[in-house]
């Protein structure tokens, strides 16, 4: 997948043979909201025989407009592309959010993304788009800009779950809570965590739970604790139930760098998985337990023994 996100990113200004509809967003965490834009950009592309694609920032603007204020990310600019690629979009375009895009007044907005995309034909947009210096222009204007341009514009409404819009600063909300629950609806898939294994003190395996330690230091981090999920090696596709905490493992260290995401699998695993530097995803489907600091070893241990059967209740109600 990875190599096709390569391909797939294509720069500002890029030509296409074919007509263009552009889904314009942020798109933080690939959401349920954001699959709405989305969709209806794949939906506008496919009655003219177009490419969807969706034009995305690496970098909130946020921390151009206020360094130090922006909101922390929900994943990757290649976590996202690939998200987006995932999702439907024929191309990705992550443009960097700098002193012309902020300069630019709203009713210069679509002309430069025609400039740059001579064949755009239509666009989508979530109900609340902003755009334009001081984030003058909102989704309504947009739609009246576009009739004067020969441009479709459709916009998405906000999705509510809760009686409340899901939002990228709601899911950063409840993944700080350890609400995975409803950080995965609103979502719509399970909330993933990936890396390389690498080595650790081995405390786990002489308690009698081997873990698989990746370093996990996203900007918006998961509540320090305890989480159940599917561990998956990525080349050979091989999954396995499992419990992990995410932390900083106060009973045993003094002091922590980087928080690790340490895997306990809950069926015995094939022996590629323990190779330093296997490239590991886990979708984490419960959080059972905030991270704490236990008088001792036997104390830590017999808690795991207790998170081990709570995942394993948990997993049974699933089959």
């Amino acid at each position: 997948m990875m190599e096709r996100v390569f391909d797939s990113i294509v720069q500002f200004g890029s030509k296409w043979e074919q007509e263009v509809c552009l889904a314009v967003g942020m798109f933080d965490g690939v959401h349920r909201g954001h699959r709405s834009v989305l969709d209806l950009a794949i939906e506008q592309a496919a009655s003219f025989s177009g490419s969807g694609v969706a034009l995305t920032f690496p970098q909130h603007p946020a921390g151009f407009l206020r360094p130090g204020k922006e909101p922390p990310l929900l994943m990757s600019a290649m976590e996202k592309a690939e998200s987006l690629l995932s999702a439907g979009m024929d191309a990705v375009i992550l443009q960097p959010f700098d002193q012309l895009l902020s300069s630019l007044e709203a009713e210069q907005f679509l002309p430069f993304l025609t400039e740059h995309i001579p064949s755009l034909t239509a666009i989508t947009v979530g109900e609340n788009f902003r755009f334009g210096k001081n984030r003058k222009g909102d989704s309504a204007m947009l739609e009246e800009f576009g009739l004067g341009h020969g441009l479709k514009v459709k916009v998405a409404p906000s999705l509510v779950l809760d009686d409340s819009p899901v939002s990228s600063s709601r899911i950063r909300h409840a993944l700080s809570e350890g609400n995975i629950k409803e950080v995965n609806q609103m979502l719509g898939r399970p909330y993933k965590v990936s890396g390389q294994v690498i080595s650790g003190k081995a405390l786990g395996r002489t308690l009698g739970f081997p873990t698989l330690n990746l370093q996990w230091n996203p900007e918006a981090r998961p509540a320090f604790g305890v989480y159940s999920g599917i561990v998956k090696e990525r080349r050979t596709g091989v999954q396995y139930p499992a419990v992990a905490n995410y932390g900083i493992r106060p009973t045993v260290e003094q002091k922590v760098e980087v928080p690790l995401w340490e895997i306990h699998c809950l069926e015995q695993p094939d022996v590629s998985i323990w190779q330093e530097g296997a490239h590991l995803e886990m979708e984490v489907s419960s959080f059972l337990r905030p991270e704490m600091k236990f008088e001792n070893v036997d104390e830590l241990s017999a808690q795991i023994s207790k998170d081990c059967a709570e995942a394993i209740r948990l997993f049974s109600q699933l089959l």
